[in-house]
């Protein structure tokens, strides 16, 4: 089980670390914006790049977020019946749920890569506006969200499947040792 262990808490760095570096898009989204509003308002000499250039770093943002999201289970999930049932039976519809979406962002990815390819082949141009800002660099951001995705999927997967089996594992993302409580609080509660 260590085995399965290296591999969560390596599979939920990643998806930790990319979440972390693509958090610092929203500073470059605000300076771009902000940029806009004083060329717009203040000097009256508008950009022709800040709204393009603004979208386009809020969709990478969005799409690689998912992994992050995942990991940190933020995605959206009706808690009605499932916070009632027994942890192996909610293992077995999370079990469900994984192998249904790594069907899906399999077909997903192979549409992705496909896009973003043919994007390069033909050196893809945006017609929204005069500037006119290349996209492919930024269609080869949605294969590589998916692939992250799916790799954060698995790794979602591979919980389910051990807790439904009730196989005993180490999860990194439970604090499973007193160690990682406060002390200090733990006396509070026991005194």
């Amino acid at each position: 089980m260590k085995l399965v262990t290296r591999y969560l808490v390596l599979q939920d760095g990643l998806s930790d670390h990319v979440g972390r570096a693509i958090s610092w898009l929203t500073l470059a989204m605000i300076g771009v914006l902000v940029l806009e509003i004083v060329a717009r308002y203040f000097l009256n000499a508008p950009t022709i790049w800040a709204h393009e250039t603004s979208t386009m770093l809020y969709g990478a943002f969005c799409m690689l977020a998912g992994g992050y999201t995942l990991r940190h289970r933020g995605h959206v999930r009706s808690e009605v019946i499932y916070g009632l049932m027994h942890p192996r039976v909610k293992a077995g519809c999370d079990l469900l749920v994984y192998t249904l979406g790594l069907v899906v962002l399999g077909v997903f990815l192979k549409l992705a890569v496909d896009f973003a390819a043919h994007s390069w082949e033909v050196r893809e141009y945006s017609n929204k506006s005069i500037w006119q800002p290349v996209v492919y660099p930024i269609k080869t951001v949605i294969p590589i969200a998916v692939a992250l995705v799916i790799l954060q999927n698995i790794a979602e997967w591979l919980r389910a499947l051990l807790t439904m089996l009730g196989i005993e594992f180490t999860d990194p993302r439970e604090p499973a040792v007193e160690g990682d409580i406060d002390p200090e609080l733990l006396d509070k509660a026991q005194g």
